[in-house]
């Protein structure tokens, strides 16, 4: 039951939070925006953000931690926000070459990864959380009957890790085409420049050529041999 639980705030909240940041953005940018990183209306990262929210709860409501004032959930909220947001958002660049958000724009960021600004939000957020949802998810949880929650989890659990598996999947084909791409790219325009030297190369040499077999004054092939021997230091150096 208690896995069950935790399991059922991880799917509802990554749900809100897919709603509140795909809404946010939408208003934003004037267009459509899904945030989530998965095919499915979640977005993981405010479901684990909620299972750490749960646990502390869990250890105020059995006496093991003190209630918490606000602004020590908001404290607590802001740092746990740049622990979450910044390792995510770099072991997606890494593994998928690819930024889901990027904070470069806002003051007092670090690597565009996490901000001041926006923890301070997630903070608020997690004031919100403690104080009003988390109440209200456990009163509707405890009215839903125990089989039910239990053959729920089964389904959510099997169409998310299915869900992950094919966004993994796609992301992976995606970025293998993106290299290939780059690579036939890289190959022809290493092909087009040999070329170009090629035609650069036969031209130097008529140009030596034509040079060389002008008939001169001594003065003037004195001129004609610097020119020779600049066109030469010219090439080595390139």
């Amino acid at each position: 039951m208690e896995l069950n639980r935790y399991l059922v705030a991880y799917f509802a909240f990554s749900v809100l939070g897919w709603i509140w940041e795909s809404i946010y953005c939408t208003v934003k940018e004037r267009k459509w925006k899904n945030r989530g990183f998965l095919y499915g209306p979640l977005c993981p990262i405010y479901g684990f953000g909620s299972i750490a929210a749960l646990s502390v709860y869990d250890l105020i409501s059995l006496g093991m931690i003190h209630q918490l004032s606000w602004w020590m959930i908001l404290i607590i909220g802001f740092f746990f926000s740049m622990i979450l947001e910044y390792p995510t958002s770099y072991i997606l660049e890494k593994k998928f070459h690819a930024r889901w958000w990027d904070y470069s724009n806002l003051p007092l960021n670090i690597n565009g990864r996490t901000s001041v600004i926006t923890s301070i939000g997630f903070g608020i957020g997690a004031i919100i959380i403690m104080k009003c949802l988390l109440p209200f998810y456990e009163q509707t949880l405890v009215m839903i009957p125990d089989i039910i929650i239990a053959v729920l989890c089964v389904i959510l659990v099997a169409l998310h890790s299915s869900d992950f598996t094919l966004t993994v999947s796609h992301l992976t084909d995606f970025q293998r085409n993106i290299d290939e791409m780059e690579k036939a790219f890289q190959s022809k325009m290493t092909e087009e420049v040999d070329k170009l030297f090629e035609r650069h190369s036969k031209l130097y040499g008529r140009t030596l050529s034509r040079i060389a077999s002008f008939k001169m004054k001594e003065s003037q092939n004195m001129i004609a041999a610097k020119i020779i021997k600049a066109m030469r230091d010219s090439k080595w150096k390139k």
